[in-house]
Order: structure tokens, then C-alpha cells, then sequence
């Protein structure tokens, strides 16, 4: 009776210990500007605010995306590209492309980066390009911000089927209250 508990922490270490984490030993390609400016986009993040680290610690992959463009007057669009980095190797490259309505004037720059806590969410997105929040190929969501400068913390994260997702400002000057849908695209690598 007594010999279970033993097993079951032994079962519980192993699991963890097998379980890869987002950013293991991943080295971005140097002569690649993309993956370049992912890794400094996740360099500048665990600097600026150490809060993000469990994100990254108990993330089975994540997406980064060192800038997503939106401008918007009524109607607005943005657009980004960044990579999919799971354990030590890169998956792909994704894109994101948005489309929004409502009260909104202005343009902005952001990175974003979306962390993977299991990988069956990103077996999801790889495959149909969902974050898992409505099947389909396109993700809805509403926003109210305004942006006007270039630093401060996480402003925005959203949790929901084992996702979580974060924006920073780089800057800009955008209001807005406005509904969106986003469409991702994720390219595996060769």
C-alpha cells in the first residue's frame, strides 16, 4: 500500500522532466531576420517584465511575432509574421492577418506572442490554423485600447483552451473599441 505514493512521485518527476519546454536550446538562424527579430522580441520580453516566465517555463510551444501592424479609421487591418518555436526546434513560420470594425482611429506597431500550454492546442493550430477558441479557420474577439507610447508591461493577455496571449506596444498612436477576426496561417518548416 505504502509503495504507491513513491510511484506516483516517481511517474510525476519523469513527466516533467520529458516534457519540452518552448525554448529548450532554440538558436535562431543568423542569416534569417525573422527568427532574428523572434528571439530578440522574446530577449526583450523576459527582461522587461520577469512575471512572463512561468508563460515560458511550462509553454509546450509558443508563437512570436516581434511586429504586427494595425491601422484603422471605422474599419482597420492588421498584419504580422512570426515563428512557431517548440522545444528546441523551429516548427514554422505563422502569419496573422485581422480585420476589424467599430470605433477606432489611428496606427499601431506590436509584438505579440502566444504561448502553447499543451500540445495538443498546438496540434490544433498547426493543422487548421485555430487557436481553439470556435472551429474554423478564423478566431473572433473584441478590443478596447489605446496606445500612444513605446514601453510598459503585458497590457492585454487572454486565457482560454490552453492558450495564453500577450501584446506590448512598440508604439504608435491608435483608439480603439472595435470587434475583430484573425486569421492565422502557420508554413511548416522544410
Amino acid at each position: 500500500m505504502k509503495l504507491w505514493l513513491p510511484a506516483l512521485l516517481l511517474v510525476a518527476q519523469a513527466q516533467i522532466a520529458l516534457a519540452p519546454p518552448a525554448l529548450a536550446a532554440w538558436e535562431p538562424d543568423p542569416g534569417n531576420p525573422l527568427q532574428v527579430a523572434s528571439a530578440r522580441t522574446i530577449a526583450e520580453w523576459r527582461a522587461a517584465d520577469p512575471a512572463l516566465e512561468p508563460f515560458f517555463a511550462e509553454a509546450c510551444a509558443l508563437a512570436v511575432f516581434p511586429r504586427v501592424v494595425q491601422v484603422g479609421f471605422g474599419a482597420g487591418v492588421a498584419w504580422g509574421r512570426g515563428v512557431l518555436i517548440a522545444g528546441d526546434r523551429l516548427k514554422g513560420e505563422v502569419s496573422q492577418s485581422a480585420l476589424s470594425l467599430g470605433l477606432q482611429a489611428g496606427g499601431e506597431a506590436h509584438s505579440q506572442v502566444i504561448f502553447f500550454r499543451s500540445c495538443e492546442a498546438v496540434d490544433l493550430f498547426t493543422k487548421s490554423g485555430n487557436l481553439g477558441f470556435i472551429p474554423g479557420r478564423l478566431e473572433l474577439g473584441g478590443r478596447a485600447s489605446a496606445a500612444a507610447v513605446t514601453r510598459g508591461a503585458a497590457a492585454e493577455a487572454a486565457f482560454s483552451s490552453d492558450v495564453a496571449i500577450f501584446s506590448r506596444s512598440r508604439g504608435g498612436l491608435m483608439a480603439q473599441l472595435a470587434a475583430a477576426g484573425v486569421r492565422y496561417r502557420f508554413t511548416p518548416r522544410p
